[in-house]
């Protein structure tokens, strides 16, 4: 029975155990939160907590067979059509924005049945499998970076960049942040970078300076009313309905809860949030479970980071360790986004935790980006027993 059960889960579980652990910690952790920061969703019938429930539960089950799945197959392989896939998310970005459903004050979904599917979170891993893929091939060979090169990846990440934020403006911030970061592992002489980056600040600004999108307006408001937090312009009244609203009440959860926690199920904050679920359930986390869980949480996110790290250094390919870099990446840096707006350290943005948070899509592509981190891992087992990937 035993050597069955263990057969079962080298089968199925490939990759670094380590991060199985880890990912299975968060995932069942979120689980719990979530359903105690949806409870002024679950009282809107008598069926809504066990539906909520089977959902969440539906959806776990259903990225960690995704993850399970991607783990086993050949990252190479699955990275083969990287650059289709994403044209094909440009185009799924832009039928969500002229035809998909709006939700506060942005059309970023996509209906599918009883479904919404959000094509940035699409866009944002099949850029990065693209600029690895791009890079990996590069990497011998430095007189490859030419301005044809420099060109084609000005448009990949400005036009990604750009048609994520007219609605999705912190998400394109995310996508950037990640690009930079493998440019740098690509070896893309520094000047080329500067100009990349010069080009895609000089794009944003303009779409917020000229309010082009869906989310300029919004965007504007939050960068004006964070500089007045940094700056102590305005009194922090609890009660006042205005755009930090969320936020005071995110801190009154923090204020409460940090050294006396209220308990699992008991946070009073979560029928004032109105993202308590998602944008702003590490500070549900921190009112329930107090301030030794609340570090627990990013201890676990340094540690995935750190085995995400690891994976890099045994990779046999370029593009295992750049595509394992950019998404480990992605993953931590957007977890400590979401906490660091929840305490004020940073405007407020529409940032779910990964694997905390709820967000069907983006569990599922958050699930498929770690299925393919475990993949690279696998490079480990095979230097051992001194064999190559099959490409």
């Amino acid at each position: 029975m035993e050597t069955r059960i263990t057969n079962y889960i080298k089968s199925h579980l490939a990759g670094d155990y380590q991060i199985w652990f880890i990912v299975f910690l968060l995932n069942i952790f979120g689980l719990l939160i979530q359903f105690s920061a949806k409870g002024k969703l679950n009282m809107s019938g008598p069926f809504d907590p066990i539906t909520n429930m089977l959902k969440s539960m539906a959806i776990l089950g259903l990225s960690f067979f995704l993850m399970s799945w991607f783990s086993r197959q050949n990252y190479i392989k699955m990275t083969q059509f990287s650059h289709v896939a994403l044209i094909f998310s440009w185009i799924l970005i832009g039928i969500a924005l002229k035809f998909g459903e709006s939700k506060g004050g942005a059309s970023r979904w996509i209906e599918l049945g009883p479904i919404s599917f959000m094509p940035s979170d699409m866009a944002k891993l099949c850029l990065t499998a693209s600029l690895a893929k791009d890079f990996s091939t590069r990497q011998a060979d430095q007189s490859s970076y030419n301005w044809v090169m420099f060109f084609w990846l000005l448009f990949k990440i400005g036009m990604t960049c750009f048609l994520i934020m007219l609605s999705n403006f912190s998400t394109s911030i995310l996508i950037f942040g990640t690009s930079i970061v493998l440019m740098f592992f690509g070896r893309v002489p520094i000047m080329q970078i500067i100009y990349i980056v010069s080009a895609v600040f000089m794009l944003a600004v303009g779409v917020v300076f000229f309010e082009v999108g869906q989310r300029a307006k919004t965007v504007k408001s939050r960068i004006a009313n964070f500089n007045s937090r940094i700056n102590e312009k305005e009194s922090k009244q609890l009660n006042k309905k205005g755009d930090d609203y969320q936020l005071y009440r995110s801190w009154y959860a923090i204020a409460t809860g940090a050294l006396t926690p209220k308990g699992p199920g008991k946070s009073q904050q979560r029928y004032f949030l109105s993202q308590a679920e998602s944008d702003f359930i590490y500070a549900i986390i921190l009112e329930e479970y107090g301030i030794i869980i609340g570090l627990f949480i990013p201890l676990l996110f340094l540690w995935f980071m750190y085995r995400g790290a690891s994976v890099i250094r045994f990779s046999v390919k370029p593009l295992g360790g750049l595509l394992s870099a950019g998404l480990t990446f992605s993953i931590v840096l957007q977890a400590f986004i979401n906490m660091l707006v929840s305490v004020g350290a940073g405007p407020v943005t529409g940032q779910p935790m990964p694997m905390i948070s709820s967000g069907g899509t983006s569990l599922i592509f958050t699930a498929i980006s770690i299925g393919l981190i475990l993949s690279v891992s696998r490079d480990r087992e095979m230097i051992a027993k001194d064999l190559k990937p099959v490409i």
